[in-house]
């Protein structure tokens, strides 16, 4: 469960442009007036959906890099503040990492510093093409502004490699980074000089740091057990292609009885059915957007189910359509975004 940093600037993009974002929440127990309120917390899942669907309705936008070049202190919060308050950008790069979930991050991020340069490289947390331009830009983009406040001054990224294909808007890239930018590369990076490390930020203030500080870890106390075996659960069942594992087969993965497991996901607002077909969805989502269209009987064997009769009924459950019309949505969305 995160902030909904994010989809509030989903927001804001939606106010400017007159848009209403009622049908982005539709169906998914909450609305847009629950993001307005700091103490919300939003699932990854729910998070997904309403940019898959604010996608759809703004397609060809370079809607991540709005967002993510909005105020730091605005897009970052609390831990904007803690990190403006370092005293080095490495401090505060450091900080950002390890509190970035206060900020409603919806990837993962490491670095790796090597021949005098920083590398940042932004993870999915599950797969979907679909979703990765959007999840680059906004973390990108957010990371080099919070970077330019916290220094002051202009600062340029090295290189940015993106993996996915260039889209339409892909000058727009070049505008915010102001470096090459690289697309259909092998992962997702940004590349800064390793010096910028050691630039101090302007407002270091040690008293204000460790109040934020003390605020950042206040908003991620009481979810990180649960959210640990929220995405452990995830994680088996991702990597069980071709089948579907049962409650009490994961519970025995994981030592713990039935009753137990059952009892550590409602702590987290989840349950066993809940997680499997979100993840099954996610995968089947994945697998029906690949630009190589396997057929939806492969797709349901990946993903455990006897026949594509089975599967075809699961997805529509999950998702209130049926597999061809949610192939046929995505590949509108990406023949959208290559003509706009």
């Amino acid at each position: 469960m995160v902030p909904p940093s994010v989809i509030a600037g989903l927001l804001q993009q939606a106010g400017e442009r007159r848009i209403d974002p009622a049908p982005w929440f539709r169906g998914l127990g909450i609305s847009a007036a629950h993001c307005e309120v700091a103490t919300t917390r939003i699932s990854y899942r729910q998070a997904a959906e309403i940019i898959r669907r604010a996608l759809a309705s703004l397609p060809g936008e370079p809607l991540g890099l709005h967002v993510g070049t909005r105020d730091p202190l605005v897009s970052f919060g609390v831990l904007g503040f803690a990190m403006m308050s370092c005293r080095t950008v490495g401090e505060a790069l450091a900080i950002g990492l390890e509190h970035h979930q206060a900020a409603g991050s919806l990837v993962d991020v490491s670095t790796d510093v090597r021949d005098g340069r920083v590398v940042v490289r932004v993870h999915e947390r599950f797969p979907d093409p679909s979703l990765l331009p959007f999840l680059c830009e906004e973390a990108f983009a957010s990371m080099i502004l919070v970077t330019r406040a916290i220094v002051g001054r202009s600062l340029s990224p090295l290189s940015v490699e993106l993996a996915y294909p260039a889209p339409s808007y892909a000058a727009a890239y070049r505008r915010i980074f102001n470096c090459e930018v690289r697309f259909d590369s092998d992962a997702n990076r940004l590349t800064i000089d390793a010096g910028v490390l050691a630039a101090p930020v302007r407002r270091h203030d040690p008293a204000n740091l460790a109040v934020a500080l003390a605020a950042c870890r206040e908003q991620l106390i009481g979810t990180a057990a649960t959210n640990d075996l929220v995405a452990t659960v995830e994680r088996l069942l991702r990597e069980a292609h071709g089948e579907r594992p049962s409650a009490a087969e994961v519970a025995e993965r994981l030592h713990i009885s039935v009753r137990g497991l059952r009892r550590q996901l409602a702590a987290s607002d989840e349950t066993f059915t809940s997680i499997r077909n979100r993840v099954l969805e996610q995968r089947a989502r994945a697998m029906l957007s690949d630009p190589r269209r396997p057929p939806v009987a492969a797709v349901a064997d990946d993903l455990g189910f006897s026949d594509s009769r089975e599967f075809r009924r699961a997805f529509r459950r999950w998702t209130g359509i049926a597999p061809s019309d949610a192939r046929s949505g995505a590949r509108r969305t990406a023949d959208g975004g290559e003509r706009a």
